[in-house]
């Protein structure tokens, strides 16, 4: 037993050392995975639309049907006038019988429309699989930095509460001394006050954000890698918009669903076309029936044999107006599809503009704010120097504080705003995987 406490001491140094890691986006995916609902409910959808392909084929194949009966019968001889002497007689006792009969298409339009719609429609499933995957990375995201740019407005709250309580401390003491007036005292109150609110409502966004994120990972909210400083923002590439709306035209996981989904309207109205032309079959049966002593002419139990091989033809002529009915419903719902794919299509290279965009602004806006946060600790530092030699004030420092901590805000939820933009991106070209999010990944530092 002694050798196996250094592996469990190993292992449980190991379970410390995990402990003390920060989760990262890609962990939070990865759970997500499992435990997300939403992406379990598509995983089984797109299993249940694999099975559509397979009963279009079913349609197409032999139809073997094995059938029995048994009955109790009874018969009754009543002679008529031109046979007066005949006997009146009356007969009961079992039949039984089976029969195999099978069955094999030959001609069947609307047989053969209904095979395409059905492989049509497991297109679709795996298409709206891959759309619940793409979902899947962008809620995690959205989740992801949402809940660390409300981190992030705790923290700024915070250091705006400290910045101002240290004014509202030194303006009572001035006025207590006879260098302020009442009214710098009421303000800094005023401003104190409003800081305690906003440092309320930003716990309460966090708490939101938080269980939004476990409720969606199944993971805890409170050690999370956090964005760093170490990458520098890009511009897409290529940087061509033209070339993405293309991806998107193409590629967008949408636009292919709802071009599929306007298929299979199309083959609706194929197979109601169909359901007017002639089917032709053929048809092999044999059976079996027995019929006992009671009803039987031998007076013992007869049997009778039989068997057939037939080419059957069908051909419709009224169904009462069904046909037609359901013909012209199936044209409005392929009009309606059609609607569909242009308004996807429209929304595809909206979201491809937007996201585009903000990409670019993205990255300049993350350049600008770096200056303004290299000024604003410039800022700082000189008004603490200053404090120190004379020529400026406890306030001159705490307004600096205040300017840098907003400005370091800022430049987080900037470059939060720029890494989902990225992703959008992605999406909208029908392009975003993993490979993506391992991009995203790296821009993350763990504690």
């Amino acid at each position: 037993m002694m050798k196996f406490k250094p592996l469990l001491l190993a292992m449980g140094l190991l379970s410390l050392h995990t402990s003390a890691w920060s989760t990262d986006l890609l962990q939070a995916w990865q759970s997500a995975a499992q435990f997300d609902a939403r992406i379990s409910a598509a995983r089984n959808a797109q299993i249940a639309g694999q099975e559509k392909a397979n009963q279009g084929q079913a349609l197409l194949l032999p139809k073997v049907t094995l059938s029995g009966n048994t009955a109790y019968a009874r018969s009754e001889y009543q002679p008529g006038r031109t046979v007066p002497t005949a006997p009146h007689t009356e007969n009961d006792g079992q039949t039984y019988g089976y029969s195999i009969s099978a069955a094999q298409p030959i001609y069947r339009a609307d047989a053969f429309a209904s095979a395409e719609q059905l492989k049509k429609q497991t297109a679709l499933a795996d298409v709206q699989y891959r759309a619940a995957e793409q979902d899947l990375i962008l809620r995690v995201s959205k989740a992801y930095f949402e809940l660390l740019a409300a981190q992030e407005k705790v923290t700024l709250a915070q250091a705006q509460k400290q910045a101002v309580s240290e004014q509202l401390a030194l303006a009572k003491k001035s006025f207590e001394v006879g260098v302020a007036t009442i009214t710098d005292t009421d303000e800094a109150q005023a401003s104190y006050d409003s800081i305690l609110a906003a440092e309320i409502a930003a716990k309460n966004d966090l708490d939101v954000k938080a269980s939004a994120f476990s409720l969606l990972t199944g993971l805890p909210a409170d050690q999370l890698a956090r964005i760093g400083d170490q990458h520098q923002p890009a511009a897409p590439e290529p940087n061509d918009l033209s070339v993405w709306l293309n991806k998107a035209k193409t590629n967008s996981l949408n636009t292919q669903g709802q071009q599929i989904a306007l298929e299979i309207a199309e083959r609706e109205i194929d197979k109601y076309k169909a359901l007017s032309a002639p089917t032709l079959d053929l048809v092999a049966s044999y059976g079996n029936d027995w019929t006992g002593s009671g009803l039987s002419r031998s007076g013992a139990t007869d049997q009778t044999s039989s068997g057939a091989i037939k080419l059957q033809l069908s051909i419709p002529l009224f169904t009462g107006g069904d046909r037609s009915s359901r013909l012209r419903e199936a044209a409005a719902k392929k009009d309606e599809q059609k609607d569909n794919l242009l308004a996807t299509q429209r929304d595809a290279e909206q979201a491809t503009k937007q996201s585009f965009l903000g990409v670019n602004a993205g990255a300049a806006q993350i350049r600008a704010l770096q200056q303004v946060l290299k000024s604003s600790e410039s800022l700082l530092a000189s008004s603490k120097l200053g404090r120190e030699v004379g020529v400026r004030t406890t306030i001159d420092v705490l307004n600096a504080e205040q300017k840098y901590y907003a400005t370091r805000y800022d430049l987080v939820v900037a470059r939060y705003s720029y890494l989902y933009a990225r992703l959008l991106l992605a999406a909208a070209a029908g392009e975003l995987s993993e490979k993506d999010l391992i991009g995203v990944n790296e821009w993350l530092v763990k504690n």
